[in-house]
């Protein structure tokens, strides 16, 4: 690590990054459950599912535009990752908004997902829920009187004063849907399990072609295959609340990406993104800080738009 030069390092009480650039060009990536962290990373996978996913990941295999699957190296809790590029496409939105370039992202993610998700269950793949699912269905039926498993956790104030703003019949659909991404076991897939903005790095090859490579197995779970879709999908759709501009450019990246993946959701939109945008409230509030109640009552006004749609 010493011959390489820090690009950025930040992090949560969920999870820390650290990116750091080589003298070649291309960039290392650090992820590290963050200190309040309520799980570890899922495992490293068995060698012949381990084998199976670094194919997909793999330069000579086509362009970047066909999207790229990296798995991290274990390094004690953490995972890193070697990839091309030094931002994510999160941050690329944060700081142009809906670009051609995050067009061209969202369009090899989906995919990379639909890669992924192509594969056949056998022996070795993980059983777990998603994380990030249970996480969230782990609060949404917890007592809001505080007197719950998860009574005196941080970031409960958040969550009752969601709940409250919500009502039981908003509480309760959410509550629902999120137990099907842990619950339905229909047509499980394997899933990416958490396939962020934030884990997405956009790239392009020699010859211009542009995608992103998405790094993966920090979550990796059997999930309905709409689970890795609806995630991509919710933080697009907060992000066109909280930044604004062309609503028609944002949604060419929702298109972008089912474009890629081939196929269309098999839950509403709007349920995929209630469930993220919830969970990310929760996670903000329990790993970041608390946010003031204006804020909480703000996003549950969006979250109850989008639960009664």
């Amino acid at each position: 690590m010493t011959d390489r030069v820090l690009v950025a390092a930040y992090g949560t009480g969920l999870l820390r990054t650290e990116i750091r650039r080589g003298a070649a060009g291309t960039c290392r990536w650090r992820r590290t459950p963050g200190p309040l962290a309520p799980r570890p990373f899922v495992p490293v996978p068995a060698p012949h599912l381990l084998a199976e996913l670094r194919r997909l990941g793999d330069r000579d295999a086509g362009p970047a535009s066909a999207g790229r699957l990296v798995t991290g190296t274990p390094d004690g809790g953490s995972r890193v990752y070697d990839v091309d590029g030094a931002e994510s496409l999160a941050a690329l939105l944060l700081r142009e908004g809906p670009v051609p370039a995050a067009e061209s992202a969202l369009r090899s993610v989906g995919r990379t997902l639909a890669r992924l998700h192509a594969l056949k269950p056998g022996p070795g793949f993980p059983t777990a829920p998603a994380r990030g699912a249970e996480r969230l269905l782990r609060r949404l039926t917890a007592d809001g009187a505080g007197t719950g498993p998860d009574a005196g956790a941080p970031g409960q104030r958040t969550d009752v004063l969601l709940r409250d703003r919500l009502g039981p019949r908003r509480w309760s659909a959410l509550r629902r849907w999120c137990a099907l991404t842990v619950e339905d076991r229909r047509y499980p897939v394997l899933s990416h399990g958490a396939p962020g903005l934030g884990s997405a790095v956009p790239v392009a090859d020699g010859d211009g072609t542009a995608g992103a490579e998405l790094l993966t197995g920090e979550d990796l779970c059997l999930a309905p295959w709409y689970l890795d879709l609806g995630w991509v999908a919710g933080e697009l759709i907060e992000l066109c609340w909280q930044c604004g501009g062309d609503f028609g450019k944002w949604q060419a990246l929702l298109d972008a990406l089912e474009e890629g993946y081939g196929r269309e959701p098999g839950t509403p939109w709007s349920r995929a993104a209630a469930v993220r945008i919830a969970l990310h409230l929760h996670d903000y509030g329990a790993y970041v800080a608390a946010l003031p109640d204006a804020e909480v009552r703000r996003y549950a006004d969006f979250l109850a738009y989008l639960i009664d749609l």
